[in-house]
């Protein structure tokens, strides 16, 4: 069972549940992974978040979003 790590860094936390965030990298160990934050923890934008890492493990040629989708929108609803 091969895997790999996704790293988020989140941007923003909603009310809604969901969030908002970059992906970093995909590395295919977690060491990897963790030296990948602690060479961005000291930029801009990173370094005033240190809390909003997230590193998610997922399996290769395994679906791992089976609930459908979530539709965004940046329009003003009025």
């Amino acid at each position: 069972m091969n895997r790999v790590y996704f790293l988020y860094h989140i941007d923003e936390k909603r009310v809604d549940g969901y969030h908002h965030g970059k992906i970093i990298g995909i590395y295919s160990t977690l060491d990897l992974a963790k030296a990948a934050i602690d060479r961005f923890r000291d930029k801009p934008g990173f370094r005033d978040y240190p809390e909003r890492w997230k590193i998610y493990p997922r399996t290769i040629d395994r679906d791992s979003w089976t609930k459908g989708f979530v539709t965004e929108t940046h329009e003003r609803i009025a």
